[in-house]
Formats: structure tokens, sequence, C-alpha cells
């Protein structure tokens, strides 16, 4: 983890798919790091792998930044892409829960002191709620846990549930799980038997699991569960989701319609279609195009929107529109910059597919074979 903020640096400095959101928290600005969208080679290069939410302090008194926050690493479906080919079920030593929710992460303060966040922020609502549930008398064990694995320098990583955030599957109540407790000082993970902590504030998981072809084959058919968490002897994680979940999620038709096809790889799901056709090179083929072609647009405007607004965050509204209006009127995204201005969600994917005939991506329907 030594080299890990400069390789980081290095990256989104390199590549428009990974950036970096500054946050100041009490006085305390905090850089995380993040990606857009990106393709399996973007996640071979320095550092990809641990752009995920990633969070170090900039402390202006010391040379270094300090991280403070580990999520997990980047990790991808079986069958997704080379990592996860051929795998040797074998090796499995855990199998835990894929539960259908957010990711919330402590963010360590000092003396065990700690806040939560989410993937890229610290005021998101479900940032907030988590943190609400977490102060209820219910929660103190999981409270109690999150401080004293902070103290010992760990980020505890956790999956939050509620009916109000609702992915696919519906959950009666909010809940908080811990997924992993990880070390900022060597990214290594504790195990979860080693935590003092009533079962249910832990993922469902079996260290016990005898993992086959055939278990694998006989899991994916089964309903009601988005998937699991499969944990290899040497590292390696791999999701594996049920295909009832990614039907449901991704609706296998609408690979032949272009405009639906851009939606869902905006929306970062095409990695869940692809394990969809195992069998079908052409069906891989024109997912994999038009994540090329969605990639180019999405993270040049992202890009052009963030860096207008950091630099000119700071004018008059009247300044910063009639400025707006000049440089970005070309490319359509004037109103999007002006939601940033106003504290409001950027909104270029839901632009971007409201306004996807404008954009000129060469790519007709097909007949579904």
């Amino acid at each position: 983890m030594e080299t890990l903020f400069a390789d980081l640096m290095n990256l989104c400095a390199s590549n428009n798919s990974f950036y970096y959101v500054d946050s100041n928290h009490e006085g305390i600005t905090f850089r995380v790091f993040s990606y857009r969208l990106a393709s399996y080679s973007d996640f071979l290069l320095p550092g990809a792998l641990e752009c995920r939410g990633h969070t170090f302090r900039l402390d202006p008194s010391t040379a270094t930044p300090t991280l403070v926050s580990i999520p997990m690493e980047k990790f991808f479906n079986a069958g997704e892409n080379p990592m996860t080919l051929n795998l040797d079920w074998s090796k499995v030593v855990r199998v835990d829960d894929k539960r259908d929710g957010s990711l919330i992460s402590t963010v360590s303060l000092k003396d065990g002191e700690f806040i939560l966040k989410s993937k890229t922020s610290f005021i998101s609502q479900q940032a907030k709620r988590a943190f609400e549930l977490m102060g209820t008398a219910e929660y103190k064990p999981l409270w109690e846990t999150c401080r004293r694995m902070t103290e010992l320098g760990y980020t505890v990583n956790m999956e939050y549930t509620a009916p109000t955030n609702q992915i696919v599957l519906r959950y009666e109540g909010a809940e908080l799980r811990i997924l992993n407790v990880r070390s900022l000082a060597d990214g290594s993970y504790m195990p979860l038997k080693e935590l003092d902590i009533p079962k249910e504030f832990l993922v469902d998981t079996s260290m016990e699991e005898k993992v086959s072809q055939s278990w694998v084959d006989e899991a994916r058919t089964k309903t009601g569960v988005e998937g699991w968490v499969l944990w290899f002897a040497d590292g390696l994680k791999v999701k594996l989701k049920t295909d009832w979940y990614s039907n449901l999620h991704l609706q296998k038709e609408r690979v032949s319609h272009a405009r639906r096809l851009f939606e869902l790889v905006l929306m970062e799901q095409s990695d869940d279609l692809k394990t969809l056709f195992p069998n079908d090179p052409q069906s891989i083929a024109r997912i994999e195009e038009m994540e090329v072609k969605a990639k180019e647009i999405y993270n040049r405007l992202h890009k052009l929107l963030d860096e207008f607004y950091q630099t000119n965050k700071d004018l008059p509204r009247k300044d910063y529109a009639v400025l707006g209006q000049r440089l970005l009127k070309a490319d359509g995204v004037f109103p999007l910059a002006m939601n940033l201005y106003s504290g409001k969600a950027m909104g270029l994917r839901e632009h971007l597919v409201k306004n996807f005939n404008s954009l000129g991506i060469d790519m007709e329907d097909v007949p579904i074979a």
C-alpha cells in the first residue's frame, strides 16, 4: 500500500476511466478515488483494482497522504473476463451471500473515531441513513466493533439494505451487515470469526461449502437471491450471480436494442449481461462495442463538466452561467454544469440516455436471435 496514492494519481492523470473527488469534513480534506466506465484492460493498469472508493486524508503537515478507508478491491463475475475463466472451484475457501444493496465503509479519523461513506460520498442518502441506523441502541454492538477495528487500523466494509434502497431484491427493514474487515496497512482481510459480534451483524457466510462445477451450475438456477461472493485460497474473489437475478436485473432482450444497451452500459450493468451469453460471441461483441462507444462519450463529458465546475465554482452565478454557455453549449451539457453549481447531482447518465438519438452512435437495432 506504500505506493498506492502515487499509483492512483498516475492512473487518474493518464486514463479518463478513473478519477478522484476531494471532500471536506470538519476542516479535513479527503481524496476519494473511483472509476467511471472502465474495461477489463483498464483494470490491468497499476493500482486500478484498488480504485474503488479508496480514501486518503490530505494533511498539509505531512508529505504523504494517509490511507483512511480501504474498500474491497474490484472483482468480477465468474466467466466475465480472463481473470475469472477456467476457475478451480475446489480452491474456494469461503462463500458469502451477495446482498443487493449499497457498500458502506468506515473512514478513520483519530483515536478510534470514524465516519461512514458510500462509494465516493460522505453525504449520500445511503451514508447518512447507515450512520443514523448505527447510532441506534440496537446497533450499538456494530458501532463498538467499527470503533475497535478503526482503532486497530482496519476499515469495516458493510452492506446497507433497506426498502428505500431497493436495487432488485426487496428487504423488509433497514440493515447493515459487515462484509469484511480490511487492514489499512497491507490490504489483508481479517477473518470474520475473529470479530466478537452477534452474527446478525455479519453477512451470511460459510467456510465449509464444498464448491464444484455441479454446485455452481445448480447455484445459478436458484431464485429469490442475487448470488454469492466466492473467496479462493489465493485471495481471488469472484461474484457468482443467479440467472434469475441477472435476467430480472437486465432483461436479456435489451442487447438487441441500441438505446437500451447504451443505457445498460451507462448504468454499469453490462458485466452482468455478458454472463448470460457464454456461447454467443456475436452478442458479447455487440455489448463490448457499445461499452467502447459509451465509455468514450461518458468519460469525456464527465471530465469536461467536472473540470469546468472545479475551476469555476467560486464565480458568481451569473458569471458562471455566461462562461458555461460559451464553453459547454456545443456539447449540450450546460444545464448539467448548472446542476453542479446548485448542489444537485450532475445527471449525466440520464441526460445521455434522453438524448441518445443526437449522440451519433452508429449501431442499429437488430432482431432477437
